[in-house]
């Protein structure tokens, strides 16, 4: 049976348990079992009557291009292969990349150390 592992003090699910029926599984201090439904997952609330999915936050086009990098290669489904992509748009999300970092300094005054890092490169590369 899935068991949800829902902290007390704020209705947060931590872990979602597979437990035979009438089991004897200690459950963490400040945690309660609770009989999981969808969308009993990781992160989720519960409210004393049913769950609530969490909230994923949407990456923004800053985080992407920081985590991804300007895709040099593009999947090719009709020949099953990666193919390059175009000089001028590799250039092109670079140029994008740039604006977003530089406009982020300019909006908050400061960047993480691998942003400054990209945008000194990118600069240097322009």
């Amino acid at each position: 049976m899935d068991k949800a592992v829902v902290r007390t003090s704020t209705g947060v699910v931590e872990n979602v348990i597979i437990i035979e029926d009438g089991a004897d599984w200690p459950c963490p201090d400040g945690c309660e079992l609770i009989n999981a439904v969808p969308p009993a997952q990781p992160g989720a609330t519960w409210n004393g009557a049913s769950f609530t999915a969490p909230v994923i936050p949407e990456r923004s086009r800053l985080d992407v291009l920081m985590a991804e990098g300007p895709a040099t290669q593009v999947y090719n489904e009709g020949t099953d292969t990666m193919d390059d992509r175009p000089a001028e748009d590799i250039a092109a999300d670079k140029t994008e990349l740039l604006g977003l970092l530089q406009a982020k300094l300019a909006d908050t005054g400061d960047l993480a150390w691998d942003e400054m890092n990209k945008m000194l490169a990118l600069e240097r590369e322009s």
